[in-house]
């Protein structure tokens, strides 16, 4: 978490290490986060499904995977992706719950 520089109001930053995880892995892997907060990643995942910014699964080259595992932050269902549209009180959330995992 970081200060934002403006009246010293913090802003959750990404969590170290949680940059390349989808936000399906975040609502599965990641105990103690909200009803709330599991659905609106799961929410994120269909709509980054839908309009195709979705990190491609991996497998045999076939029907949109990919045999080779593709680093990249630009996936909509990747965190820098869509953090943004969290509340602050979901981005707390996945924060203390990855801290605890």
């Amino acid at each position: 978490m970081g200060s934002d520089g403006v009246g010293g109001t913090m802003t959750i930053q990404i969590p170290s290490g949680l940059e390349y995880w989808t936000a399906d892995q975040i609502a599965e892997c990641l105990d103690d986060i909200s009803h709330d907060t599991y659905v609106r990643l799961w929410q994120i995942t269909g709509e980054s499904e839908k309009n195709g910014t979705a990190m491609p699964l991996g497998g045999d080259g076939s029907n949109g995977t990919t045999e080779l595992p593709i680093v990249d932050d630009s996936y909509g269902n990747q965190p820098r992706g869509f953090w943004d549209s969290l509340t602050t009180e979901q981005r707390k959330e996945i924060w203390d719950a990855y801290e605890r995992y």
